[in-house]
């Protein structure tokens, strides 16, 4: 009783103040257009508890039918089609806060629809006699003559012809079972959506960089074409790289910031490497966090995530790989230097004041950097300037011309001044050849 009394009192007021609007002219943006503008702000005449069927959900028994009545209005009917029809005539091809501007009618009008459906028998409506169902855990649980009622049918038959409902792949399977047990048949396909969904946003990459993998694709490999380390490719990508050795193809992976990459030999150390590459000792440890303090996982690590790893901070603009040395019968040893010297390569020039006492060279190839040619050379940067003085070392990458031969290994002699001597006049005459072959 006491609670018929707080209904009558919301009732009585509300349903002699009618009108109320979903939109303010003064908060549209102009560029909706004047007669789209009109039509979204214009008065809905329905008692203001109608607004609140702006919200999306399945729409039960208001529990009273004073209030229900109050809904139902023709008035109401006619107001929300008058209103849905004109927003949808006047605001053909806009938006409204990423959204068709018929959204919030929309909702309103099938709230409305689906509240005020009557049984056509008993004139009922339709949500009240649904409410006084058998409670069930399942639809199959359901008396028959109430899982065939005409409400039930109808009510989500209603709910199936609007994108404005909440019909979905339940509601779905619900209606097609009731008509595969009653005889009925209809539509139960879902309705278009109202809004287009949004492709799920890719998950985070750090650099921006993404690599689609393709048959045969290894994290070595990939590592490889792209100047990157496997080991960090790997860890950016674990969700989704199972196997370093066989990744799937099609795979969008992120990847990590480009470094100068060195490839793993399988008598290489940390050490070994640094000293080759003339890096400070623990260098090789620090542009590789997953390496142990005492390298000993080096070879192991890379057997696993690929041989490729990085030789400089992440984050350069280096790109480029060390390949593996091809046979040669003058190696570069670990510290730069060659045994002795061989003749520079045929067709190429010197570069000027190069040394030619030089066990290995490097001719110079449009792209090539000082930085790529050192670390493919195994020579630190510093010798490497000394031993070709026209690199220089503020700018030595605009120095390089292509096809010049720039030494990459010199002998330990390379800088001693060597007596040669001839005669002439029956005299011995001494010549420094420190830059110049013996006559």
């Amino acid at each position: 009783m006491f609670r018929q009394l707080i209904l009558s009192a919301l009732i009585i007021p509300v349903s002699r103040v009618y009108g109320f609007t979903i939109y303010e002219r003064n908060e549209l943006d102009n560029a909706l257009g004047e007669t789209c503008i009109s039509s979204l702000a214009a008065n809905i005449d329905c008692i203001d508890y109608v607004r609140a069927f702006m919200q999306l959900k399945y729409h039960s028994s208001l529990e009273s039918v004073q209030l229900t009545d109050a809904v139902c209005t023709a008035t109401c009917a006619s107001s929300l089609k008058n209103y849905f029809d004109s927003v949808s005539g006047s605001c053909t091809g806009k938006s409204l806060s990423g959204a068709p501007p018929t959204k919030f009618g929309g909702y309103i009008w099938a709230g409305y629809n689906e509240t005020c459906v009557r049984d056509p028998r008993t004139k009922s409506y339709c949500n009240d006699i649904i409410s006084n169902f058998t409670v069930v855990d399942d639809i199959t649980q359901m008396p028959r003559t109430e899982l065939c009622h005409t409400c039930h049918v109808r009510r989500l038959a209603m709910m199936q012809s609007s994108q404005y409902s909440t019909y979905d792949e339940f509601w779905k399977s619900q209606l097609e079972y009731i008509y595969a047990q009653c005889g009925g048949n209809g539509p139960t396909t879902l309705p278009p959506p109202l809004e287009q969904p949004q492709p799920e946003p890719a998950p985070y990459c750090l650099t921006g960089k993404r690599y689609t993998t393709k048959a045969g694709d290894t994290c070595e490999s990939i590592a490889n074409s792209t100047s990157v380390s496997a080991a960090a490719l790997y860890m950016g990508n674990q969700a989704i790289l199972k196997d370093c050795s066989l990744v799937d193809p099609g795979i969008n992976v992120c990847l990590p910031a480009t470094c100068q990459t060195y490839y793993v030999r399988p008598d290489d150390t940390c050490v070994s490497i640094e000293r080759g590459l003339g890096l400070d000792y623990g260098q090789v440890r620090e542009y590789n966090s997953w390496i142990k303090l005492d390298c000993s996982n080096l070879q192991g690590a890379t057997n696993y995530y690929g041989k490729i790893i990085c030789v400089s901070p992440q984050g350069g603009t280096w790109s480029g790989t060390i390949p593996a040395p091809a046979p040669t019968s003058n190696p570069t040893l670990p510290d730069g230097y060659s045994n002795f010297a061989t003749p520079p390569p045929s067709g190429a020039t010197v570069a000027d004041g190069t040394t030619l006492n030089c066990g290995k060279w490097h001719v110079v190839v449009a792209g090539d950097s000082c930085s790529g040619i050192c670390l493919q050379g195994g020579i630190t940067a510093g010798l490497f300037h000394l031993v070709n003085p026209s690199t220089t070392s503020d700018n030595c990458d605009s120095s390089l011309k292509a096809g010049s031969a720039l030494c990459v290994g010199p002998t330990y002699m390379w800088n001693t001044t060597v007596p040669i001597t001839t005669t002439m006049g029956g005299s011995a005459l001494g010549m420094s050849t420190a830059n110049s072959t013996s006559i």
